[in-house]
């Protein structure tokens, strides 16, 4: 799951837009939409399905989303330079250290890249022991 670091972060800048999943995928996926409105899992993407969880799969670790169902899907480049929070299985087990650069991977999580080039996401701070990670955007070139 993906979430925003602070409210002012919508109030600035709305992030989101419509889409529907084109594969079973879960929520925090990273990916794009594309110009049929379906969302897909795509590496090096900075788009991620921010979905309000419900029901008995709600703060599991993987929230799972089905094909063909509707998804809010948040546009990171927007948020440039900005803290966001990171929680789920899509964080990898590496990915707990300040400093660390992430990506995404072609099945919608994130893994780490040293030389990664924008869009990417560096650690800033981690949440609890090993609950999630807090990451800024670089959705363009330093």
């Amino acid at each position: 799951m993906v979430k925003l670091n602070k409210i002012s972060q919508i109030e600035h800048a709305y992030i989101f837009q419509d889409a529907i999943a084109d594969a079973d995928t879960f929520n925090g996926a990273f990916g794009e939409v594309d110009s049929t409105g379906k969302f897909k899992a795509t590496a090096n993407k900075a788009m991620t399905i921010m979905q309000v969880e419900e029901g008995d799969d709600e703060g599991m670790p993987t929230y799972k989303i089905k094909k063909g169902e509707h998804v809010r899907v948040g546009d990171l480049t927007k948020l440039d330079g900005q803290i966001v929070e990171v929680y789920g299985d899509e964080v990898p087990e590496d990915a707990f250290a300040k400093d660390v650069k992430l990506e995404a991977d072609a099945d919608g999580s994130l893994k780490k890249n040293d030389s990664a080039t924008a869009p990417y996401f560096q650690v800033t701070s981690v949440i609890g022991n090993k609950l999630g990670i807090k990451v800024k955007v670089v959705a363009s070139a330093e």
